[in-house]
């Protein structure tokens, strides 16, 4: 092999086939290789992202306030999500007007969330007419905006230590910038 190519085996499977079989057994026997591999790229990202907020360089940011706003700006590099994140984001329209509104919440409160919102009076006409029109899991809509700016997504496993202080510590939304926001 040639030497470029060398560097990038992680690792040598044997198996006791050369067909279809033979390429389903080194799937099989490869799965606990490729989990250590993503363990190690995930622990890499939030050491990181840890080493940006501790230095407080001004590249690094979290919480879903302030990654919306840099993800809408375009200046976030790398988007971190837990995937344990169990929000949604509900969009509430007017009916008679052009009022829309963005709330985001547990996925059990949005039913209750409906029937009290089908009851209230649009804030800027005062007609009846509010009613959630969308609702979005928070991590598909985060993706898709950091989708249409360019920026990469990270998903990291609720099951690494890593992923577990994402979602406890940071709330499960976190990103690195490209460079640093002067106010």
């Amino acid at each position: 092999l040639h030497y470029t190519l060398k560097e990038k085996i992680v690792a040598t499977i044997d198996t006791s086939y050369v067909t279809e079989q033979g390429v389903e057994e080194a799937v099989d026997k490869s799965e606990d290789i490729l989990r250590r591999i993503r363990y190690v790229e995930e622990k890499r990202i939030m050491q990181k992202f840890l080493r940006e907020i501790g230095q407080d360089t001004g590249l690094a940011t979290y919480g879903e306030n302030e990654v919306r706003g840099h993800l809408k700006a375009g200046i976030v590099n790398t988007l971190l999500l837990s995937e344990d994140i169990d929000l949604v984001r509900v969009t509430v329209k007017c009916s008679s007007c052009d009022y829309i509104k963005h709330e985001t919440m547990k996925m059990h409160q949005v039913t209750e969330f409906e029937q009290n919102i089908s009851s209230n009076a649009c804030p800027k006409c005062s007609v009846p007419t509010l009613a959630v029109t969308e609702v979005k899991e928070l991590i598909d809509e985060l993706a898709e905006l950091a989708e249409e700016t360019g920026t990469n997504v990270e998903i990291l496993s609720g099951e690494t230590e890593e992923g577990q202080m994402l979602k406890k510590s940071f709330g499960g939304i976190a990103a690195l910038l490209r460079y640093k926001v002067t106010n």
